[in-house]
């Protein structure tokens, strides 16, 4: 609450320095040679200033004829310790677009200095002693020639003082007073620039309203308004004086954290100025030093053609009031206001409680309290007396019950990949008068609403949120937020930690061991669901599966993943290949290279000189009989890894025709001799040549028993029989069906053999 009737008063001394350098005349012989460099000033005692001008007429020569009159404001209390007065000249810099056009300066006349006399506010108040603020006025005279391009006439100096409160280090910040002389100007239609009625007036009460004139008069008849307008830097510490002054476009001053051209004074001032009429009002709560521009814009014809600038500054200081204090209520705390009085009792107190429907709102109690029937915004006013002073108070009045705003997030439930949960709130306190809105977070559905309580709200799940209901009634606000922890949906997520190629043992690691409870199916219907965390799984056998995690298995908001995942053995490539010589009866040299393992994504046959090959069958021709050295080579690429066999091919000599000896005894007493029943081949001249299935077209080869059971069958050629040892001794019959690819008639056989242990 801020007690009202209570002020403070700060501000401070002006800082000024003087640099003067004096460069002695040095003497050489009879020649005395003077030289002084003139000291350059930074004032920190002025205050602003402003710049008009007016049409004297038009010249034999037909150029224009101005009076510009320069005025500079500057602090003459104490607070200007070293009695710093005004400059002896003031120069300007006239301007069309960036271009220096010409220079022109005036004295000061010390006639025409004038005292700003501070004035009361009220007869209530009283501002503190030792005020003093003088304007000084330089008149110079411009002959310009007559343009379509408007003139820019500007005058800056350096600094401002360091106490002021609204800018930046302002003891390093000078102003620029600027105007326009507008294009096209005639002896017809000349320009003046409007002049300010009144003096500006330089000191204000703390925490009291006030109104200061600004208004301005044009005596060419333009139309006028008002604005509260940025002002600009002009002049430096190093340059304080500029001559010429520098030209546009000029930079606006650098304002403190929480003021603005708009806002000078702050943004709880309230400052403002009517447009039209140029009435500056406000009610200042901080004491200080504070830099302000005001802008009259002329208009003719619906145009505007220039402006004057009144930069000034207003001092905000501690009043000696004799008004009653008392304490502002607060709004919306409920539907009785109570007025306690903290300082001056008056002698006489009028209420009016501001029940425009009502006569009886009324009271001469110096504390009353009222109570309101309906909620609402009420202009409270006291008229109070006390000897020769008297004055009235306002106050506005907000009625109205507080209202609870605390929600929470109840009931939640996993839907479509967020969360459903109610908006939890009590609104038993809350009338017709209030206005609210819901703000749920971007993605949420809905994400917001205005003056609707909400049922269910969607939120999506990979958010944190900030959930918000602002409220107001009346300007009373009432805000909640209240931050919504979800908890985290399932989540189906793992990686194979098993090196590739290690074996048929497959080990899982899940990437979301809190998303339980789970179910892996590993593919393929290789084994049964298994509801571990990061299970390690076995499979029957090598080849590709693909598996599939559910976390929240059973719930509505269960998620799945699917791998595919390659099995396949630690010793990937092993030597399933075949190099075999294709007896092409009565030539020699045609081979048979093949590899059977389908594991290799690339292979090579090279044998240096005769073939090489990526197949994985090959047909290759050698010159001759004789062992031949080469080499397989094979790549898996996605164990990546290879191996390389060297090869020796041996090229038997060629086959013109074979013999078949059956035998007819044989002894499978398992002593390494004659212990199988096969056929041999035997070749040219009756050497025994190996049996090569490949080289068959046709082999049947059946045992029978004395009653005519089958006791051995096969279709390979070579494949012999082995009995049992539970098969007796005793004799048995063969039936023998062959055609070797270089046979030219089938061998047929019939014939007895004797088993003996």
């Amino acid at each position: 609450m801020v007690p009202f009737g209570t002020f403070v008063h700060w501000y401070s001394f002006d800082q000024i320095m003087n640099t003067v350098n004096f460069f002695w005349a040095f003497i050489f012989g009879m020649i005395v040679i003077p030289f002084i460099k003139p000291g350059k000033v930074h004032a920190t005692h002025l205050v602003g200033g402003e710049m008009t001008y007016q049409f004297i007429g038009t010249n034999s020569n037909g150029q224009n004829e101005f009076e510009i009159h320069c005025y500079i404001y500057r602090d003459c209390s104490s607070s200007n310790t070293n009695g710093t007065g005004f400059d002896a000249s003031a120069a300007i810099g006239v301007y069309q677009g960036t271009t220096l056009v010409t220079t022109a300066s005036g004295n000061l006349d010390l006639n025409l200095v004038t005292d700003i006399i501070p004035q009361n506010p009220n007869n209530c108040a009283f501002l503190p002693e030792d005020l003093c603020i003088e304007r000084a006025e330089y008149i110079i005279y411009l002959t310009v020639e007559p343009s379509q391009q408007p003139y820019t006439l500007v005058h800056q100096r350096c600094c401002r003082s360091p106490s002021i409160t609204n800018l930046d280090m302002p003891q390093d910040q000078g102003f620029s007073l600027t105007t326009t002389i507008p294009g096209n100007l005639s002896i017809n239609e000349p320009n003046s620039t409007p002049t300010f009625n009144e003096l500006p007036q330089a000191f204000v009460c703390n925490n009291y309203p006030f109104q200061l004139d600004n208004g301005a008069t044009d005596i060419d008849g333009d139309s006028l308004s008002y604005s509260l307008c940025p002002i600009f830097l002009g002049g430096t510490y190093l340059v304080p004086i500029p001559n010429p002054p520098t030209g546009p476009p000029f930079n606006m001053v650098s304002w403190a954290p929480g003021f603005n051209a708009a806002n000078p004074l702050g943004s709880l001032a309230g400052l403002s100025i009517n447009p039209t009429t140029g009435l500056l009002t406000g009610t200042p709560n901080l004491i200080g030093k504070f830099a302000l521009g005001v802008c009259v814009i002329e208009w003719r014809d619906g145009q505007q053609i220039g402006s004057i600038l009144r930069d000034f500054t207003l001092d905000v200081v501690t009043c000696n009031i004799l008004s009653p204090g008392y304490e502002i209520p607060e709004p919306c705390t409920g539907m009785t206001v109570q007025f306690d009085q903290t300082s001056n009792p008056s002698e006489n107190y009028t209420w009016d409680f501001g029940v425009l429907t009502s006569f009886d709102d009324v009271s001469n109690e110096a504390e009353p309290s009222y109570t309101y029937d309906t909620p609402g915004v009420y202009e409270v006013s006291l008229f109070f007396e006390t000897g020769t002073c008297s004055d009235s108070l306002f106050f506005q009045v907000t009625a109205h019950d507080p209202w609870n705003t605390d929600f929470e997030v109840v009931d939640l439930e996993c839907s479509n990949g967020g969360w459903l949960g109610e908006i939890a709130i009590d609104t038993t306190t809350w009338t017709e008068f209030i206005d609210w809105s819901w703000d749920f977070g971007v993605d949420s559905e809905p994400s917001a609403l205005t003056n609707t309580h909400p049922g269910m709200i969607w939120f999506p799940q990979d958010e944190d949120l900030i959930l918000s209901l602002n409220s107001s009634a009346f300007n009373c606000v009432n805000n909640a937020t209240t931050a919504l922890e979800l908890p985290a949906l399932p989540l189906a997520s793992f990686e194979v930690i098993s090196e590739p190629c290690t074996g048929l043992e497959v080990a899982f690691e899940n990437l979301s061991p809190s998303s339980g409870p789970f179910s892996w199916d590993f593919g393929g219907g290789a084994g049964l669901p298994n509801d571990e965390v990061s299970p390690t799984f076995t499979y029957p056998a090598y080849g590709t599966y693909l598996v599939t995690l559910t976390a929240g298995a059973g719930s509505e908001c269960a998620d799945t993943e699917s791998i595919e995942v390659v099995v396949l053995p630690a010793n990937l490539f092993d030597s399933t290949w075949v190099i075999q010589p294709l007896a092409m009866c009565e030539e020699t040299g045609f081979t048979l290279l093949q590899y059977a393992n389908d594991m290799a994504d690339e292979l090579t046959w090279n044998f240096p000189g005769i073939i090489t090959s990526n197949e994985a069958t090959v047909q290759a021709t050698f010159p001759g009989e004789g062992v031949y050295t080469g080499s397989l080579y094979v790549y898996n690429a996605y164990c990546d890894i290879e191996e390389t066999w060297e090869l020796d091919v041996e090229i038997p000599s060629p086959v013109y025709g074979v013999e078949y000896v059956v035998p007819n005894v044989f002894s499978p007493n398992n002593d390494g001799r004659n212990d199988a029943l096969s056929p041999k081949l035997l070749g040219v001249g009756g050497n025994e040549i190996g049996v090569d299935p490949g080289q068959f077209n046709l082999y049947d080869l059946k045992v029978f028993n004395r009653w005519g059971g089958l006791m051995f069958s096969t279709q390979q050629a070579g494949k012999a029989w082995r009995p049992d040892p539970m098969v007796s001794e005793g004799t048995y019959y063969i039936i023998m069906k062959s055609k070797h690819v270089c046979d030219l008639e089938p061998f047929e056989y019939v014939g007895e053999v004797t088993l003996v242990r």
